[in-house]
């Protein structure tokens, strides 16, 4: 083969790794969504973070909300806002400061249907395992399950 052919492989390989790489960064994943998630909840605990996290993967109006946590089970539907914003801020008044960092994380996506499951750490708090089962709604995966058991 001429050095001309070699190059024009060569070219040709390129364009098509290249082209790869581009789709692969244009491409968001439902997985890569999820991780947002795991962003969203890990790190300093605060009111406003917490309240964020909850604008982006909750909608009571769009998917009813079951809360789990140490025996407690807590269901949240259309029009109850107000009652999951209490709850949550007394749960922050608690962890406010706390650092959480994610030690194992695990998400799986079958169809409509996501587990984000996390082994969360804090030196304040210790290890605790917590769970989210979300939904699709459109483009959007909403929670329809959170559980935290230590």
């Amino acid at each position: 083969m001429s050095r001309r052919h070699w190059l024009g492989a060569a070219a040709a390989l390129a364009a098509v790794v290249g082209g790869l790489f581009a789709w692969d960064a244009l491409v968001v994943t439902d997985e890569e969504r999820l991780e947002g998630l795991v962003s969203n909840v890990t790190g300093r605990v605060s009111g406003q973070r917490t309240s964020a996290a909850i604008d982006r993967w909750v909608d009571l109006d769009r998917q009813p909300l079951e809360v789990s946590a140490m025996g407690e089970s807590l269901h949240f539907s259309a029009g109850e806002d107000a009652a999951l914003a209490e709850r949550a801020g007394r749960a922050v008044r608690e962890l406010r400061g706390v650092t959480l960092r994610a030690m194992q994380t695990a998400i799986v996506v079958e169809g409509d249907e996501a587990t984000v499951r996390l082994r969360l750490f804090s030196r304040e708090r210790g290890m605790s395992r917590v769970e989210w089962r979300l939904i699709r709604h459109d483009e959007d995966w909403l929670v329809e399950r959170f559980a935290l058991t230590r």
